[in-house]
This record gives structure tokens, C-alpha cells and sequence, in this order.
């Protein structure tokens, strides 16, 4: 029998408010994220909530002796997964679009001690400080292990994009590997080489990783860089996204600042392709707002529309609005976030 939310809800809150705990993350169904862990503050264990909702991030401590309560709050309404990690073992559930619960454990191989420091170094899947040939191959860290300066923005970005993939679903759920990585349009490929080298040695999952771009150049650079690291299962096509044809279905299909229909494109081939996971980045919308007639200024919307900043900044959201509804259609649970500052 599968196991109703209720149980699994308590099962996740007896694990929350255990004394070992060490780490857990709630998505909520209106975007917002929570992170719990374990604090030391003036001698006393106490639990850290961090709420972000989009915008802002709120920290408040509770005493353990209080945060029963609490746990039982922040695990009710609409929850779209929950992540709660002990000492001994890793505790997910992912829901359905109807709310049925996805449970999965994962025992560790050895136990983890909870980390209570207060004002700890912020944690990122690539860290600073120690050698990563990833980052030293495509010119972000030295051989010391220091991001350069001038770097460093992109250095963040990647360890966003991994965290949000992370976050996103199980990679070890995904289907038996290799798993297949898709990037239409992949440019420099920066955050795929991240993500496939994070999967493949950091977590140890089987991957590969496929870069399609039309730009011959770009994809020679690639292959450089994907030879200097000596792995395998990396490959860069010359192509198409609309013509291409992969030789199976991914896993994941990424399309990150894909260009006006480009990124429609890598979206329809991922709901050909019947992903598990698309990560898209849109830039450069113009195809909606040169259609005849749309957004022309009259009506209600007519204070709306006398600026033409304006009228391009709202055909981005339509547009962008009609992405993320045609794939709800297409069965798919979509969130749309800001990943980078416009």
C-alpha cells in the first residue's frame, strides 16, 4: 500500500525535529523555500528556519524545546518536496501535481556530524579554497584554488544552477544511467560542464552530457576544454535544436539563455523527448511582441502600454506566462524564478 501524506509527513517531522538532525529543505507550492539546521548560539542548540520567498530571506531561531510546533507548521498546506537529513540517513519526498507523496530513503554510508556553527562560510556544491580541474579548465579558479576576481559572479551562478537542479528532483530517480544531460544551445556550456562534472564525480552517478549550438567555433572550444579534462561522456554536436535528434531520451534538458524562439524550441524537443527535467533560461523575447495588433495601446491597458520599455517588459512576461502554462498542460510541476538579476 502507498503510504498516505499523513504518514509520510509525520515520518518527516519525527526526522526534523530528531537530535541529529543536520540539514533539510522544504519547497512550498508558492515558490517559497525553507532551510532548517541545527545552530549553536551562546552555548545552547538551537534551530535555524531560513524562509525565502522569492525575494528576501527571513531567519528566526527556535529553541528545540519549541520547534516541535513549529515543524508541524512549516510542513503543512501545499508542499512540493521535502529534504530532511540526520546523521545516518537522507529523507525525500517529492508530490504529485494531486499531492500524492514520493518517499525515498537513503541510508548514509557513514553519519555525519550536524555542523552548529552560527555564522558558518556560505556552503556551495563547488566550493572555494580547494583545486577543482572543472573550475581551473574553464578559467575560473587558479591553480590554488582561488576564484579570480573578475570571475566570480560566474562562479556563483554555476553553484546557484547545481542547487537548484539538486533541489528540483532526485538525480538518483531519474532512470537508469547514464543519465543523459541535454543542452540546446549551450554557448560556453559553463553550468552543463558544472552540473554533469557535480553529478558524475561528486555524487557518483553515471552521466552524460550532449552541447547542440550552431556556431562551429564554439563547439571546437568545448571539445578542447571536454578533452583537457579527460573525461568521458561529454560530446558537442553543430546543429539545430528544431532537426535534432538524440540517439535516447534525457533526462534532463537544459536550454539556458536560448535566444527568442530558441528557447520555445529546446522546450518543444523536451516535451518530445519527455524529459524529467527542464531547466530554461529565456533571453531576448521579440517573436509575440511583433505580432500585429499585440499589445497595442488602447483599453484598460492603455496606462499600461504608452512606453515602450513597458510594452516589451509585459510581451516578456506573456510570454514567458505562456511557457510555463503550456507545460503545466503538458503534466509538468513548473516554477518560475528569477536565476539571474535581469
Amino acid at each position: 500500500m502507498a503510504p498516505t501524506s499523513d504518514s509520510v509527513l509525520i515520518r518527516a517531522a519525527e526526522r526534523l525535529t530528531a537530535a541529529d538532525l543536520v540539514q533539510a529543505t522544504i519547497k512550498r507550492g508558492d515558490g517559497g523555500r525553507l532551510t532548517i539546521r541545527p545552530v549553536g548560539i551562546k552555548g545552547r542548540r538551537m534551530v535555524q528556519v531560513s524562509a525565502f520567498d522569492g525575494r528576501k530571506t527571513d531567519v528566526k531561531n527556535y529553541a528545540t524545546a519549541e520547534f516541535a510546533e513549529e515543524a508541524r507548521r512549516l510542513l503543512s498546506g501545499e508542499l512540493r518536496s521535502v529534504m530532511v537529513g540526520t546523521a545516518i540517513e537522507e529523507l525525500t519526498v517529492q508530490f504529485s501535481r494531486k499531492g500524492r507523496p514520493i518517499l525515498s530513503v537513503r541510508r548514509r554510508t557513514e553519519p555525519v556530524e550536524p555542523e552548529l556553527t552560527h555564522d558558518r562560510a556560505i556552503e556551495r556544491p563547488l566550493p572555494e579554497g580547494k583545486p577543482d580541474r572543472l573550475l581551473q579548465a574553464i578559467g575560473l579558479m587558479t591553480a590554488e584554488g582561488r576564484i579570480k576576481a573578475d570571475r566570480r559572479r560566474k562562479f556563483v551562478q554555476i553553484n546557484e544552477f547545481i542547487r537548484i537542479v539538486l533541489e528540483t528532483g532526485d538525480l538518483k530517480t531519474l532512470g537508469e544511467p547514464p543519465l543523459l544531460i541535454l543542452d540546446f544551445g549551450c554557448g560556453n556550456a559553463y553550468l552543463s560542464f558544472a552540473l554533469h562534472h557535480y553529478v558524475t564525480e561528486k555524487l557518483g552517478i553515471a552521466a552524460e552530457l550532449v552541447g547542440v549550438d550552431r556556431t562551429a567555433e564554439i563547439i571546437e572550444r568545448n571539445a578542447a576544454v571536454a578533452a583537457s579534462l579527460g573525461v568521458t561522456g561529454i560530446s558537442f554536436e553543430v546543429g539545430d535544436i528544431g532537426s535534432h535528434q538524440a540517439a535516447r531520451p534525457p533526462a534532463i534538458v537544459v536550454a539556458l539563455h536560448a535566444c527568442d524562439t530558441a528557447t520555445d524550441a529546446a522546450l518543444a524537443k523536451a516535451l518530445e523527448y519527455e524529459a524529467k527535467l527542464i531547466f530554461a533560461a529565456p533571453c531576448c523575447h521579440h517573436h509575440l511582441q511583433a505580432q500585429p495588433g499585440f499589445l497595442a495601446a488602447g483599453g484598460a491597458h492603455r496606462a499600461l502600454l504608452h512606453d515602450g520599455i513597458l510594452r516589451e517588459r509585459l510581451g516578456d512576461l506573456v510570454t514567458d506566462e505562456l511557457r510555463a502554462l503550456i507545460l503545466r498542460i503538458a503534466g509538468y510541476q513548473v516554477d518560475v524564478i528569477e536565476f539571474t538579476a535581469p
